[in-house]
């Protein structure tokens, strides 16, 4: 008996019966032979069209090219990813000319993709589609962007929300969880998120108004889920876990894109990770928003206008030096000044000014790469920081030449520095010679205006403010001070999180190299007398300039005693 050109076999063990397995064995012979006849007259179709073709049922399929396009775009396109190397794409589709498949196409286009088309069955596309359902075990990834400014509840709030977050984490993909972190720490203003491993767990820091909050903690086999993704993303080597290493990404918040900062360090239990968030910067330009004020904000200004020499920001690790030169930088960037900055890493972009990142291992040096920028007449440069004299040298000698140069310098005070480079090993008379201002700074909580109240202060109290007060009103600082008779006390509610305390402000100390002072370092004058000079035209230290913030009712006492290292 034949039927579909199938013979037919007489089951053996049941006289009379046509066995199943065989028809069974026949028809799925003719599924393959039907399979492979449709595959030979696409790809015949595919020359006729000069399209390329491919068996994408036979191909490996990378699960990750999903993610390019919606399941429903795939489907409704009949339109499979199959291949990627950067910013090229090669796609499998069953016909080019479909609406929906030109749709899906544009759309990969407009992310910056460079398409290579392949022709494939509609069998083909079908098992891919299968495969590409099958993935969807969450099928709308939730990659949040978008935050209404007035659902932002404060930190304390976030933070326990984020207690959520951290069971989610088993749940979902790697992406979709490093997302929720990252969105986690923008919500609540986090500067950093500190991933330490533990023997039995991962611990999670955000780092909120300079202090560090616990948040939650996580598997140790979750989080090396999200360690790999952080690495995938930052661009690290996935197989490298015992030097540390150092990369950068960035994900998008409320139409910005916010940079983050990666460092790893291997440790016993894993790979410890550092993750600073560097948000777009509307401040820069606006020294008094940053805090300065009076005097400090006086010679500031006059910065902008200056045509060559050394400007420094001095302080330890976190205390805005940075965002202080890049206020400087926006304020004197102008159509006639070539900008050129040396950086480890670059944090913020800036429009229209030239910005470039040392590698180290590569031999590009800050030493290096200052010799290099002055190859490109720049009329003001900024390099990272002075870490070394090869560095202190050529910096120095760009101020000789004309140019601006500015920098960091880590040192307790303003005065110090003058100290530093000379222990470094620059000659005093480019100390000199090239030096025009220093900025010491720290950073202080301010009090949450909606919480805080004012008290009468003790007489511990009084005295400090009039010891300070009494010494600054004969001096040229440009304010005029009395004794408060209250001051700020902290008290917490949901706006400040419990805290007391919402943002930060600069307390600064800047010191101007006029003449007097040029002869006091050519003469190798103790840092006394330097500083006795520099208060005869108008210095304030950063403990009275925070004294002064105290009396405005921006920060309290025992803050300006916790960043200037006072205690009682």
């Amino acid at each position: 008996m034949a039927e579909n050109n199938i013979t037919t076999q007489l089951d053996p063990y049941t006289p009379g019966k046509v066995g199943t397995s065989a028809i069974k064995n026949s028809s799925s012979n003719m599924d393959q032979i039907n399979r492979e006849f449709m595959e030979k007259s696409v790809m015949k179709r595919a020359s006729e069209l000069g399209i390329q073709y491919i068996n994408i049922a036979k191909s490996p399929l990378n699960p990750d090219l999903f993610r390019l396009l919606t399941f429903d775009s795939a489907k409704n396109g009949r339109i499979v990813p199959f291949f990627r190397i950067g910013k090229s794409i090669r796609i499998a589709v069953e016909d080019a000319e479909k609406p929906e498949t030109k749709t899906a196409i544009a759309f990969l286009e407009q992310q910056g993709y460079e398409i290579s088309l392949f022709l494939a069955s509609s069998s083909g596309i079908d098992d891919a589609l299968k495969i590409y359902e099958a993935t969807q075990q969450y099928k709308k990834p939730e990659i949040v962007e978008n935050v209404q400014v007035d659902a932002i509840k404060t930190y304390e709030l976030e933070i326990k929300e984020l207690l959520e977050v951290s069971k989610k984490l088993d749940n979902v993909t790697a992406e979709e969880g490093l997302n929720m972190l990252n969105i986690g720490a923008a919500k609540t203003g986090a500067s950093d998120m500190h991933y330490e491993p533990e023997e039995n767990t991962v611990v999670v820091r955000f780092r909120i108004d300079g202090m560090l909050q616990k948040v939650f903690e996580i598997k140790p086999a979750t989080f090396r889920n999200i360690a790999n993704q952080i690495k995938y993303k930052s661009k690290m080597p996935l197989n490298i876990d015992n030097v540390p290493q150092d990369g950068r990404y960035g994900f998008n918040f409320n139409n910005n894109v916010i940079d983050v900062r990666v460092s790893s360090l291997p440790t016993p239990f894993g790979e410890a990770f550092v993750c600073r968030y560097l948000f777009p910067e509307e401040g820069f330009t606006n020294f008094d928003y940053l805090g300065f004020q009076g005097y400090a904000l006086k010679k500031l200004d006059n910065v902008t206008g200056l045509s060559h020499g050394m400007v420094l920001c001095t302080g330890p690790t976190g205390s805005g030096k940075n965002t202080t030169l890049y206020s400087l930088l926006q304020k004197m960037k102008k159509p006639e000044n070539k900008i050129i900055t040396l950086e480890d890493p670059v944090e913020y972009k800036i429009a229209g000014v030239t910005q470039s990142q040392i590698n180290e291992k590569r031999g590009y040096t800050f030493a290096s790469g200052l010799r290099a920028i002055l190859r490109q007449d720049p009329d003001i440069i900024m390099v990272g920081e002075i870490r070394d004299l090869e560095t202190a040298e050529t910096a120095a000698q760009a101020a000789l030449t004309g140019h601006v140069l500015m920098s960091t310098l880590h040192t307790n005070s303003a005065i110090e520095a003058i100290s530093r480079l000379v222990n470094m090993g620059l000659p005093r008379f480019m100390v000199a010679s090239t030096l025009h201002i220093v900025i010491g700074q720290r950073l202080v909580r301010k009090v949450c205006p909606k919480c805080s109240t004012s008290v009468e202060i003790t007489e511990s109290e009084k005295k400090e403010f009039e010891l300070a007060f009494d010494t600054l009103n004969q001096n040229k600082h440009g304010l005029t001070l009395t004794v408060p008779t209250k001051i700020a006390k902290v008290n917490g509610c949901d706006f400040c999180s419990q805290t007391g305390y919402k943002g930060r402000l600069v307390i600064a100390e800047v010191v101007i190299v006029d003449e007097s002072m040029k002869r006091l370092i050519l003469n190798s004058a103790s840092s006394v007398d330097l500083i006795t000079e520099a208060r005869k035209d108008g210095m304030l230290t950063m403990r009275e300039d925070g004294l002064i913030k105290v009396s405005q009712g921006l920060t309290t006492l025992e803050e300006v005693h916790r960043v200037t290292n006072i205690f009682f």
